[in-house]
């Protein structure tokens, strides 16, 4: 593992997949309690250089299935004309991780954004198993909470998770209820991020040029998880965004977005039958990428939680 620290071109509708396209484009997977829209700053970001695709995820398979992340990948990989570079965000980057381990020809590179595989920590040491017990507790609580008091509770205890408490009461009533429209697809799509049981390990398989990005303020299991990806994947760099949370990508496009066009960018330039090369760099916020910084420790796991939802 190496560490570093409203468009024309943004597509809501899956359609366009299947369509013939330029060798330049960028499919996008949202994370839970989000759509498409997501990557909207990035697709205007990326314009010029990449076409950027991002389907409503809750659009493939049924109620029953749309959160089983094989089952999405699979619906995803049958609408995908050519090869690709994927990038997602929690949810999202775990269909996209699915994506290029069952078709590895669709994929030109991935790009993952705290990718949602949870179950990845009942597999690890005793802090690990610590920490899927209280997303596992976590999940129970949306679950319970949702049924008996309706999708605003269940959010609220979702959306404090992941960014802090008090979280809820700071967002705006508008976004309150487009949160609760998906807090159904959040219960599913939690509950298949634990009952997942495929092994690190797997991911070894991987051959594509790899990018793992985690904002420092996130829960700790989130950086967990990313770093046991990144750590696993041949070759996978792993980016840390600081004083961010889970949804840097809003918060901190400037960041984000110029280490997904830089990763874009360079596997575009790497042949497929090559592996990426290796290097090392640091990012800053507000900073931008200091090549050549080697970092001497990885993610902190006290990282606390202090960004939240706004419009």
């Amino acid at each position: 593992m190496n560490t570093m620290w409203n468009s024309a071109s943004w597509q809501s509708d899956p359609g366009p997949i299947c369509q013939p396209i330029l060798s330049n484009t960028v499919l996008a997977l949202h994370g839970s309690a989000n759509t498409g829209r997501l990557w909207q700053g990035t697709a205007d970001y990326l314009r010029g250089r990449h076409r950027l695709i991002a389907p409503d995820l809750s659009r493939y398979g049924s109620n029953r299935t749309a959160g089983n992340i094989p089952d999405v990948a699979g619906v995803v990989i049958g609408a995908m004309a050519e090869p690709m570079h994927l990038v997602g965000h929690g949810h999202g980057a775990a269909v996209a991780l699915e994506i290029a381990l069952l078709r590895p020809q669709l994929v030109k590179s991935l790009t993952l954004i705290e990718p949602a595989l949870f179950h990845l920590l009942r597999a690890g040491a005793p802090s690990d198993l610590a920490l899927f017990a209280e997303l596992a507790g976590m999940a129970e609580k949306l679950a319970t909470t949702a049924r008996a008091s309706g999708p605003s509770a269940g959010m609220r205890a979702y959306i404090d998770f992941w960014h802090g408490a008090g979280a809820w009461r700071r967002t705006s009533e508008s976004l309150r209820q487009e949160l609760e429209h998906h807090a159904d697809q959040v219960v599913r799509d939690f509950a298949a991020a634990l009952a997942a049981a495929w092994p690190a390990s797997r991911c070894r398989r991987l051959d594509c040029p790899t990018l793992a990005i985690m904002a420092l303020d996130s829960p700790v299991a989130s950086l967990r998880v990313t770093e046991m990806v990144a750590e696993t994947v041949p070759d996978a760099r792993l980016a840390m965004v600081a004083d961010a949370g889970h949804m840097a990508l809003l918060t901190d496009p400037h960041i984000v977005n110029p280490m997904i066009s830089a990763h874009l960018r360079a596997a575009d330039r790497v042949p497929s039958v090559l592996k990426p090369r290796r290097s090392r760099v640091q990012t800053h916020k507000n900073v931008g990428i200091a090549s050549g910084t080697t970092v001497p420790n990885g993610p902190s796991h006290d990282a606390r939680r202090t960004r939240f939802w706004s419009d």
